[in-house]
């Protein structure tokens, strides 16, 4: 549930008063269009071939996009991956995909609807609707070609698959086969040998796309961010409908089919004095569907079932009939139950930040800006994080504390000096902090007292004067001297442009950590110093031209105190 929806926005809301904060309108240069760059040229053609490639690439817009790869960064190195590894390959987080896919669940339900009615109606008029019988195997043709070359996010890795073999052996492994049921080219046999005409039956294999309607459909729930609920509602709705919509056609098509084998002989209902009464095919139809929903609700019949192909469809469609109100049942009920827990939960959340909202009197933006933190926070599990790993055992804490923050560990290079028992225990005071956009997560002249390690997204890094210097992404990670090193100052501002998840340690609990080893602290300080020298504060290897000046930061004063220190520890 989006809490947003809870606080309208207001061009007219009052304002009160409240602490100024950066708000970060980049400066840095623009990064080089990877789509300039793969197709260049300035051409009509060039445009167009850049246009149609930028639509299969990563959509930033995505819901999935920014759920499983998280940051800027993230997104940047996907988009690059893909156009140098699998150029002409389909991303399942592009706008094409969510084109197609919206396209294909509209047409496929349209020919749900039409299949039948052209069997069961047309019986004897094949001819008629054969043209239209291979525009629509042409479509599904085309979903299956597209099939093969559309990469699929693998939830197990988290990582998404471009190789075309593998996206290929995927396919053929799962769904390929029922896929290619629905479109079997049997239509042209049939045209040349009138004698197999029952070769038509196969279109009703075209109910196995009922599959991909049910897949497609999940995928576009949340892309549109559709209410759950009215999605529940509206999918079990259209399984019925096709359900029963099959069901009445085939009630008719059966006894065709009967006629067309062993001739007009058997006493089936559709050869009744009421059936010859109706003329029109939408009166059959009528009948046909009365007939089909008296079956599955198990009722009597008011037209004769004599005839063998009638008694044994009619208890067939009892038997599904009742299995399926079962299952129908569980649904609704699983749908109450999950709706009344939701509800339940997100109420209680939502009733607390109402009543606290209004007590403080906060403007319309701090309302807006709040709940979007509580919907970030709750999207990334925040707190079912916090209750396994204080639930769990000692032992399994401490192997899924090295689990979560092991890039911490492998990118900060301080930490390679630490034995695993001292890094054991800074682990367990490592706290991860949510920043949102325009945030300042440090001020340049403050005291430093913390190691800041960015875990996904963007921050801007400004300088004294206030002028924006270059970007840090995932995995970069500042203030490696603070926690060494007291009273030294931040030498530039930090602002988060994104979401950003921030691991956080302190300084107090990294020498607390290191109390029993004073020489591994000197030998901590002589590293820090060491890389300091080699390397200006916040530096960004591959812009080396942005780069904070040297000049804010004295080494020497640094190692004076550092001297100083270590006399009086000896005195």
């Amino acid at each position: 549930m989006d809490l947003m929806a809870f606080v309208p926005y207001s061009m007219t809301a009052p304002t009160v008063q409240h602490e100024p904060r950066v708000e970060h309108v980049c400066e840095v240069s623009p990064k080089e269009d990877p789509l300039t760059r793969t197709i260049p040229g300035s051409s009509a053609w060039s445009r167009i071939r850049r246009w149609f490639l930028g639509t299969r690439i990563t959509s930033r817009l995505h819901p999935f996009t920014r759920w499983c790869l998280k940051s800027t960064r993230a997104i940047d190195y996907e988009i690059s991956h893909h156009l140098k590894s699998h150029p002409y390959m389909i991303h399942p987080f592009s706008s094409f995909r969510i084109f197609w896919e919206s396209v294909m669940t509209l047409f496929i339900i349209a020919v749900l609807l039409i299949t039948p009615v052209f069997l069961t109606f047309y019986f004897d008029e094949c001819a008629k609707w054969y043209m239209y019988n291979h525009a629509i195997d042409a479509m599904l043709i085309c979903d299956i070609i597209i099939r093969f070359f559309t990469g699929h996010y693998d939830s197990r890795t988290q990582l998404v698959i471009l190789d075309p073999r593998v996206v290929a052996s995927k396919y053929l492994r799962d769904f390929f086969i029922v896929d290619a049921l629905s479109v079997l080219p049997l239509e042209f046999i049939v045209v040349l040998t009138d004698s197999m005409w029952y070769l038509t039956s196969l279109n009703l294999l075209k109910i196995l796309r009922i599959r991909t309607v049910i897949v497609y459909s999940r995928k576009l729930y949340h892309v549109y961010r559709i209410n759950f609920h009215l999605y529940k509602i509206a999918e079990m709705g259209i399984i019925i409908v096709v359900s029963v919509h099959w069901a009445a056609c085939i009630e008719y098509y059966l006894p065709l089919v009967v006629d067309k084998i062993a001739g007009q002989k058997d006493p089936s209902w559709i050869r009744s004095p009421y059936m010859e009464k109706r003329e029109t095919k939408y009166k059959i139809y009528l009948t046909c569907i009365n007939r089909a929903i008296i079956a599955l609700i198990g009722a009597a019949q008011y037209l004769d079932v004599s005839a063998p192909e009638d008694i044994i469809y009619n208890l067939i469609l009892s038997i599904f009939g009742f299995l399926g109100f079962v299952y129908l049942l569980a649904r609704i009920l699983q749908l109450m139950t999950t709706f009344h827990s939701t509800n339940k939960r997100h109420l209680k959340l939502i009733q607390q930040l109402q009543q606290y909202m209004t007590y403080k009197e906060l403007p319309h933006s701090l309302q807006r800006r709040l709940l979007s933190y509580y919907n970030y926070r709750n999207k990334k599990g925040f707190e079912r994080d916090k209750i396994i790993i204080n639930h769990v055992s000692p032992y399994l804490r401490e192997k899924l504390l090295l689990h979560s923050y092991l890039r911490l560990l492998n990118n900060v290079r301080l930490f390679g000096h630490l034995p695993q028992l001292v890094v054991t225990q800074l682990i367990s005071s490592v706290c991860s902090e949510i920043f949102m956009p325009n945030d300042a997560l440090v001020r340049a002249g403050t005291r430093g007292d913390a190691l800041y390690f960015i875990a996904s997204g963007t921050v801007a890094v400004y300088n004294n004067v206030g002028k924006e210097i270059y970007h840090m992404e995932d995995g970069a990670y500042f203030g490696e001297l603070a926690l060494v090193i007291e009273d030294e100052h931040w030498i530039a501002s930090v602002i988060a442009i994104e979401n950003c998840e921030i691991y956080i340690l302190s300084r107090s609990d990294f020498q607390h950590a290191l109390a029993p080893y004073p020489d591994l602290l000197a030998h901590l300080q002589n590293v820090a110093l060491a890389r300091l020298e080699q390397t200006p504060l916040l530096k960004k290897d591959h812009e080396p031209d942005a780069l904070p000046s040297f000049e804010n930061v004295n080494i020497s004063s640094i190692k004076a105190k550092k001297r100083n220190g270590m006399a009086r520890l000896d005195e």
